[in-house]
């Protein structure tokens, strides 16, 4: 599906002029490709790499350096496990291997991955959450969940909000935002730790 009118000229005339070389809006205009499409194909690479004069192979490289870049379709719930040491001994393979056959997906070999025949749940493993006293940290659409052990994996499906690790931002008296210097989640919520 190529890039809508819209997508294109708001990298043209919003993102392009906010930075000192086109290359600068690279991220920003994978952002709202993906914002658009959902995932970020090999056509969206060309349709970028054209207004941003860069090559297709370049966009792509930059796209599979981070992580929050889909470069395939993904289910309407991103569940990600963290893969780091402290989640790993503290049993994270197991857990995907568990959120895998409940899924109903292919562990492949106890790497996991892989999105569900109705397109909910995209399960794969991801770097360090920053959640290590919550091990294994999990994270769903980029909101953080913890410990979730192989033998929580049923209840977490059910409900997840009950492995929230996310705390509400207090409010501020005479302040209509966070509290100064607080990272807010899009939720408006801050991750505990």
């Amino acid at each position: 599906m190529p890039l809508s009118q819209a997508v294109k000229d708001l990298v043209v005339n919003e993102y392009i002029p906010r930075y000192p070389t086109k290359r600068a809006a690279l991220v920003m205009a994978l952002w709202a490709a993906q914002n658009e499409q959902g995932w970020l194909s090999s056509e969206t690479f060309e349709e970028i790499g054209e207004l941003l004069d860069l090559d297709a192979t370049d966009v792509n490289a930059v796209a599979s350096f981070y992580t929050m870049f889909h470069r395939r379709p993904i289910g309407r719930q991103l569940i990600e496990v963290c893969d780091n040491p402290p989640c790993l001994v503290n049993n994270a393979h197991e857990t995907m291997q568990r959120l895998c056959d409940r899924l109903g997906l292919e562990s492949a070999a106890g790497h996991g991955g892989g999105t569900t025949a109705d397109g909910e749940y995209t399960v794969r493993f991801a770097e360090c959450l920053a959640a290590c006293d919550m091990a294994p940290a999990v994270q769903v659409n980029y909101r953080y969940y913890g410990p979730v052990r192989p033998d929580d994996v049923e209840r977490f499906l059910a409900n997840m909000e009950s492995f929230s690790i996310e705390t509400p931002i207090p409010p501020v008296p005479g302040q209509s935002g966070p509290p100064a210097g607080a990272a807010a989640t899009p939720a408006g919520m801050v991750k505990e730790g």
